[in-house]
């Protein structure tokens, strides 16, 4: 070998040191770079899985919410259609009322009425009872003595007059 330029003490001293830089290169630079790796490695991971919680969370936060706010729309709902309901009770009572108060101005006016035509006939027999009490002193010449006999003549006046009108 010595005719090729190798010298064998040269040689062995190269393989030894060769073997102590990747035994020192492994021990000084191969491990941390893999420790360090493996750790972004299981960092990734981590947050793979935490981004992955976090999507399921706002999925479900998101269900919630649209829950919510159906759960919202149908109390909403339910509101406007116990207030219209309430509206139309209000406004059958104020109807009921208000005819209950027509009728009773009705029966007013018709008792009022009435009271009005018993005055207004009772007017016109006294004016009439007094009429005939002129025309009979004019035709008897004299007034009637007392108020008995002029009452009793009026009385039997309006009788006759009446049977006659009917």
């Amino acid at each position: 070998m010595d005719a090729l330029g190798i010298e064998w003490p040269l040689l062995l001293a190269q393989v030894v040191n060769f073997l102590m830089l990747i035994v020192l290169l492994r021990m000084f630079l191969y491990k941390p770079v893999l420790n360090m790796l493996n750790a972004r490695k299981e960092r990734i991971a981590q947050s793979m899985k935490d981004a992955e919680r976090v999507s399921a969370a706002a999925r479900e936060a998101e269900q919630e919410k649209a829950k919510v706010l159906e759960q919202a729309r149908r109390e909403a709902q339910e509101i406007r259609v116990q207030a219209t309901r309430d509206a139309e009770k209000i406004a059958q009572d104020v109807r009921s009322r208000a005819d209950l108060e027509a009728t009773e101005i009705r029966m007013k006016a018709q008792v009022d009425a009435a009271k009005q035509a018993e005055l207004a006939l009772a007017d016109a027999n006294k004016q009439i009872a007094d009429l005939a009490m002129m025309a009979t002193e004019k035709l008897l010449g004299r007034e009637l003595a007392n108020k008995a006999e002029q009452q009793r003549f009026v009385a039997d006046f309006l009788a006759e007059s009446g049977s006659k009108g009917k």
